[in-house]
C-alpha cells in the first residue's frame, strides 16, 4: 500500500501550479463564448462545493485501508519524507 501525501504546503502547491495553469487555457478560448464560461464555471463551482459541504472530512475508506494495511505488516515508509514532514511542521 502507498500513502500519498496531502499535507497542507504539498497541497497548496498542487493548486497553485492548477492555478497558474488555469489563465492559459481561458486565454486560448474564443472571447465570444465568455459569459457562457463564467455561467457554466460558476455551476460547476456551486455543484462542487455542495458536494464538498456533503462529504466527510475524514475519508474513512482510506483510514480502514491504512489499519489493514499495518495490522497486516504492508505499511511502507518513505522515512526520508517523513523526516523532512514533521521538520517542515516545525519551522512553521
Amino acid at each position: 500500500m502507498k500513502i500519498t501525501r496531502t499535507d497542507p504546503l504539498y497541497a497548496q502547491a498542487q493548486l497553485q501550479r492548477k492555478q497558474d495553469a488555469a489563465p492559459l487555457a481561458q486565454s486560448q478560448s474564443k472571447p465570444s463564448q465568455g459569459d457562457a464560461r463564467i455561467s457554466t464555471t460558476t455551476q460547476t463551482i456551486n455543484q462542487a462545493r455542495s458536494q464538498l459541504a456533503s462529504t466527510s472530512d475524514v475519508d474513512m475508506e482510506k483510514v480502514n485501508q491504512i489499519r489493514q494495511a499495518i495490522s497486516e505488516g504492508k505499511l511502507e515508509l518513505d522515512m526520508d519524507a517523513l523526516s523532512q514532514a514533521i521538520l517542515d511542521m516545525h519551522r512553521r
